[in-house]
């Protein structure tokens, strides 16, 4: 017959314990690990009616005296609260609140599970140790071995011998082993001593002192090391460092070794008040043993200034030492396609039914071309009301900016103002809207013969539609049909001693097709006399609204020659452009296509194209496919995948060809294998330099440890960024 006591005692956790070699925090994304079981009830069952802080006691037997110390035997249960205690035999001293436990000692509580070969624990103070532990941290999906644990206080532990894994302990693919760890709850910090990560049985990387966070918040300490390597700068070691300065502003200092350059520093400030937020990153090479160029530097400043409700200043500033510094220590791509870097300070406010914006603005050119000009500075005035119910709208906006900065090109100011105004006529299956525009623009030059140009021109347009739509499929999906006529008029005005600040031509795509200047900025008025004539259809499933099939073809008729141009360009040609065609939709539910043609109907041939496949299974199978040419231009070709070989591996690949030019543009092979606490990713990268002639490789190993973090190279960055649908 079991014998019971029940006593209300009251005194805090019985074993305060947590321990983590890393963040204890739930991780996501991985596959589930099986969780060691530490705590067998034995069936018994704590009354329900006990308070919370009552002491249970259940055994086989059991000898209590009212003073000195009681002893239990065989299948010994003590709970309270949250905490639970079962061993063979176990004793407790009154009135020192301490209790003892042998023989197949198993402890839990709110965040820890134990089982040792002894237990000895004063729960009047919190304190206590045991003997030979297997711990389990459910919040963090981690557990370990220690010869010994010691609660040193309630809010101090001390784990002695001790292992740490987040993969099932009994086979770990990996394990920290430290000396000494402790753990302090109050400041949510671990420290380790002497510690050693082992892959496998196999030492990779030695510790002799390092601290952790027990949970989320920030502390100060050195991060995991990254490793890249390159054929232009060889092996680079990084050892990060962050400081938790305070809440809300925080420094990582990034050190690193480049093995055919030096050492280099890496800097990043970033802070965040009420009212500012921003960060401030500087790299420094202090001498670049493979360049000439010496010391070489790069910053990047940015700042967010709210001033009030409705006014913030915007601070941009992007530098580099050399034209060459993307193209010899970028880690990316884009980076070495980089041309200029801008520097920009902006304030904005605004009404409700008005703007207003000043900007700063210049430019660092890297590729020796010539420099955009400077903007100092641009004030912007727009005034856009809220829309009427009568569909009558006036907008007006008002620009002044000066140009400046060029040696070699026209510096000087612009003065813009333009108005339009509109009213949409409609129904539920048609509309149509009338709109006229009004430009005017003076400029102010330093060209000695020709100081003062004014020019006015006005535009007019005429855009109309049909939205029509039907079952189809027994009602399962809806099919629309959208005709649309957009006629626009803007009549010739001289603008060839204009100089060209910021205008460029647009380049032909479907929403072109509606735009009432073939111009980008305000330099150029093209004009214009012509009708755009297009239809849409689309399939949609009416039950949540998406999209599954969209089609559309659209071409532009023009009644008059087109005779402003740019500097150096010639007159358009032809009475239409080209047939422009596009579609998207789905396959079937894993595979997506997209696709442009532009059709020039007088040749009948196609003049640029491109089309994509993308597909994605619930395997995580990936398939993308493209295509993409312009006749006497360009033609490419892309391929990229992942695809799983068996529940841990999976193949990945990118490549781009330029097949005009029959090479290669980027190739890029990897593997990753991912288990219940542990990824690798491995990719290798050759890839052609922005000199169009020179190609670099690169190899990129990046571990991820569940429960310890990463270290390594941003592979999975660069695999996220080469293979669209990949996670």
């Amino acid at each position: 017959m079991r014998t019971r006591l029940h006593q209300h005692f009251l005194f805090s956790t019985l074993l305060a314990l947590a321990c983590s070699p890393s963040v204890a925090l739930a991780q996501t994304g991985w596959m589930a690990c099986p969780v060691p079981v530490t705590n067998e009830t034995n069936g018994v069952q704590r009354p329900d009616n006990l308070p919370p802080q009552a002491v249970y006691i259940e055994a086989d037997t059991a000898l209590f005296r009212g003073q000195g110390i009681s002893t239990m035997g065989g299948s010994v249960h003590i709970s309270q609260e949250n905490n639970r205690l079962e061993a063979d035999q176990a004793s407790y001293e009154q009135p020192a609140g301490i209790v003892t436990g042998s023989g197949n000692v198993s402890f839990t509580s709110d965040n820890m599970q134990m089982r040792s070969r002894e237990l000895r624990y004063n729960l009047l103070q919190n304190t206590g140790e045991m003997l030979d532990a297997e711990y389990h941290l459910p919040q963090a999906d981690g557990q370990g071995l220690s010869k010994r644990v010691v609660q040193e206080s309630p809010d101090l532990t001390r784990l002695e011998s001790s292992t740490y894994t987040t993969c099932p302990i009994d086979d770990p693919d990996w394990s920290l082993n430290a000396t000494t760890l402790t753990l302090d709850h109050a400041k949510e910090r671990g420290t380790a001593s002497n510690a050693t990560l082992k892959i496998r049985d196999i030492p990779v990387l030695y510790l002799p002192y390092f601290t952790f966070p027990l949970t989320d918040t920030r502390k100060s300490g050195f991060l995991w090391p990254t490793m890249s390597s390159n054929e232009r700068s060889g092996l680079q070691l990084s050892a990060p460092y962050y400081w938790n300065l305070a809440p809300n502003y925080d420094l990582t200092l990034t050190p690193s070794l480049i093995s055919k350059r030096g050492l280099q520093l890496g800097t990043e400030f970033r802070y965040l008040t009420e009212k500012n937020q921003g960060s401030a990153n500087y790299v420094l090479l202090p001498d670049d043993q493979a360049s000439d160029n010496g010391s070489r530097y790069y910053f990047d400043l940015r700042n967010s200034t709210r001033l009030g409700t409705n006014a913030s200043v915007q601070l941009k500033a992007e530098g580099v030492s050399d034209d060459q510094y993307f193209v010899d220590l970028g880690n990316s791509l884009e980076a070495t396609s980089v041309v200029n870097l801008e520097r920009r300070l902006e304030y904005r406010t605004a009404g409700s039914d008005w703007s207003f914006s000043g900007l700063l603005q210049n430019f660092q050119v890297l590729d020796g071309g010539i420099a955009p000009h400077a903007k100092l500075p641009q004030l912007l005035w727009g005034y856009h009301p809220l829309k009427k119910g009568n569909g009558f709208d006036v907008d007006a906006e008002a620009e002044y900016t000066n140009f400046t900065g060029s040696n070699t090109e026209t510096n000087g100011s612009r003065l813009d103002f333009m108005t339009r105004a509109s009213k949409q006529f409609s129904t539920e299956a048609a509309y149509v809207k009338p709109s006229l525009t009004l430009r005017h623009t003076e400029y102010q030059l330093d060209d000695p013969d020709n100081t003062s140009i004014s020019r006015s021109v006005p535009s007019a347009s005429l855009d109309s539609g049909l939205f029509l739509e039907r079952n189809i499929r027994e009602g399962r999906y809806v099919q629309t049909l959208e005709p649309r006529l957009f006629y626009t008029y803007t009549p010739f005005r001289e603008q060839s001693d204009i100089p060209v600040f910021d205008s460029s031509a647009r380049s032909l795509n479907y929403n072109q097709l509606f735009a009432e200047n073939r111009f980008t900025g305000k330099d150029r008025i093209g004009d214009a006399n012509r009708l755009t004539a297009s239809i849409s259809t689309r399939i949609q499933s009416p039950d949540d609204g998406r999209e599954l099939f969209r089609a559309s073809i659209g071409q532009m008729y023009h009644f008059d020659e087109r005779k402003v141009t740019l500097p150096d360009e010639a007159p358009l040609q032809g009475d239409r452009s080209e047939l422009i065609l596009e579609a998207a939709g789905e396959i079937n539910p894993r595979t997506r296509l997209n696709t442009t043609a532009y059709w020039d109907s007088k040749e009948n041939s196609i003049n640029a194209g491109e089309i994509r496949v993308n597909y994605k299974d619930d395997k995580k199978r990936i398939l993308n496919v493209g295509y993409a040419q312009r006749k006497d231009n360009f033609e490419s070709a892309s391929l990229s995948f992942a695809v799983p070989v068996n529940p841990q591996w999976k193949a990945i690949g990118a490549w781009e060809r330029d097949l005009q030019n029959d090479r290669d543009l980027e190739t890029v092979i990897g593997a990753e294998y991912e288990s219940c606490c542990w990824k690798t990713r491995v990719a290798s990268r050759d890839y052609l330099l922005p000199d169009n002639t020179t190609r670099d490789n690169a190899v990129f190993v990046e571990l991820e440890l569940k429960g310890l973090g990463n270290f390594g190279s941003g592979t999975r960055d660069l695999l996220q960024d080469r293979v669209y649908g990949y996670e």
